[in-house]
């Protein structure tokens, strides 16, 4: 980092819901129980030291690993990873 340039951490988040709450700065009746980890994430945002971009399920390749996803995108995923299969190793 050069003395007096900083940029805020980039993160992706593939969840409008929680994309949209962390840089909306009203709060709603729904939001006051909102764990307090999301909180933080929402203050830190806030004052510019995190930055929140959404990305789709295309480009998020561990999705493979914890959502149902068609299998065309599955595949692509498994294969960007390195990920082969049994019949590819015998």
């Amino acid at each position: 980092m050069v003395d007096g340039i900083e940029r805020p951490l980039k993160i992706y988040c593939d969840n409008n819901s929680a994309v949209f709450y962390s840089n909306n700065n009203r709060s709603t009746t729904k939001s006051k129980f909102i764990d307090i980890k999301f909180l933080v994430v929402k203050e830190r945002v806030q004052n510019r030291q995190i930055s929140i971009e959404h990305i789709g399920t295309d480009s998020m390749l561990t999705d493979s690993l914890t959502k149902g996803l068609v299998p065309r995108v599955f595949h692509e995923h498994t294969a960007h990873m390195g990920v082969v299969t049994i019949n590819t190793i015998v």
